[in-house]
């Protein structure tokens, strides 16, 4: 009876040990891509227990799976937050008309690989800008080469250099806003040095114009 008592006791330590390893916002974070692939965000009731359903997933998964923790954490910006969102939903409209008319249109659509390199060293803007570029029609993340900071992104209806530089400055837009919406201090500089090539280069001019 003592050694079952000692069991329970030792399980329930564990599962505190893991459920205070949860990271409230990652789990938001999935809660967001739970509601986008069941299209939770309609309006029905049935929208509400989804949002639940999928918090509790959310949770489940991170007890079950364990994660790192993500460090920095994120830093909420509630007016970039909004702009945030109401970016994704205007690009989400706006490119559905747009792979409507591609479909719709006689000819073949052509399409491409294009290499995105990010601008700052944020595993989580990465993360986000991944999920949002794969969110919006006509756009879908095929490789992520961690080590490099780049995305690999399959376009619809990219015919030209021209198509293929808009099609990564669009990537570049969905970055920016991430930072400006959950990033740190650290992420908002990057951003505006430019990314980690240009502070390289910066770095080996200033070493050339030194003594």
């Amino acid at each position: 009876m003592t050694r079952l008592r000692k069991k329970k006791r030792t399980g329930l330590t564990a599962l505190r040990r893991r459920l205070g390893k949860v990271q409230v916002p990652v789990a938001l974070g999935m809660t967001l891509v739970w509601m986008l692939l069941f299209k939770g965000f309609q309006l029905r009731w049935e929208s509400l227990g989804l949002l639940v359903l999928g918090f509790l997933v959310s949770v489940l998964i991170m007890v079950l799976f364990p994660m790192p923790p993500i460090t920095p954490g994120p830093r909420f910006h509630p007016v970039n937050l909004v702009r945030l969102l109401l970016y994704v939903f205007v690009e989400i409209v706006v490119a559905s008309f747009q792979v409507t008319v591609l479909v719709f249109t006689p000819g073949q659509v052509r399409n491409s690989v294009v290499a995105v390199r990010m601008r700052t060293d944020s595993d989580l803007t990465m993360v986000c800008t991944a999920i949002a570029a794969s969110i919006i029609p006509g756009t879908l993340i095929v490789e992520v080469n961690r080590p490099d900071r780049v995305l690999y992104v399959h376009m619809l209806g990219v015919e030209d250099d021209e198509a293929i530089e808009r099609g990564r400055r669009d990537v570049w837009k969905l970055e920016r806003r991430f930072v400006m919406a959950l990033g740190t201090h650290e992420d908002i500089a990057a951003l505006r040095a430019g990314g980690p090539e240009k502070r390289e280069a910066r770095k080996r001019h200033e070493g050339k114009e030194g003594p």
